[in-house]
């Protein structure tokens, strides 16, 4: 059972995720960044190019790190990417195709008191439903409360209410 859970005041949470397809080599990302209520604050899609997944995943994060700074310095970064999460807590340098984003986002992290950590995807379900629209969408988009879609409402509504996803082996 996998459960989204809120930051803590003042802390904000930065939820992102990368969808790559090596067939069509279409990529996009997305993300979310919601207050210590689990309230959405902003969310983004995008569409853009990378080269492998990895790639996508690290380019939503440095778009969700650009938002997010934006609203706090003070930012919990919760991934389903167990692996971007391993290469930004570990200072490794990364491919020679990764290297300039994981620069650009280590950057951005300096002036940051930020914590990082790794959800399994189903706990990451609004993150991942952005990351679709980024790779199915031209464009970058932001949205709001105010502004996203009944679905993204209520994928974050169900984590505000601690509503649990089931993930199976």
């Amino acid at each position: 059972m996998v459960i989204w859970r809120a930051p803590q005041s003042p802390q904000i949470k930065l939820n992102t995720d990368g969808s790559f397809d090596r067939d069509t080599l279409i990529a996009g990302g997305g993300g979310l960044i919601r207050d210590h209520l689990g309230r959405l604050m902003l969310a983004f899609h995008s569409s853009f190019q990378a080269v492998s997944s990895f790639h996508a995943e690290l380019l939503a994060l440095e778009i969700g790190l650009w938002h997010a700074r934006q609203f706090s310095l003070q930012i919990w970064i919760e991934l389903d990417a167990a692996a971007v999460v391993t290469m930004i807590s570990s200072g490794g340098l990364g491919s020679w195709q990764v290297q300039h984003t994981l620069i650009r986002i280590r950057n951005m992290l300096k002036d940051l008191q930020y914590s990082i950590s790794h959800i399994h995807r189903e706990g990451n379900r609004p993150a991942d439903h952005l990351a679709e629209l980024g790779a199915a969408t031209l464009g970058s988009h932001i949205v709001d409360e105010g502004t996203t879609s009944h679905h993204l409402l209520a994928l974050i509504r169900m984590d505000q209410l601690g509503y649990p996803s089931f993930r199976f082996s």
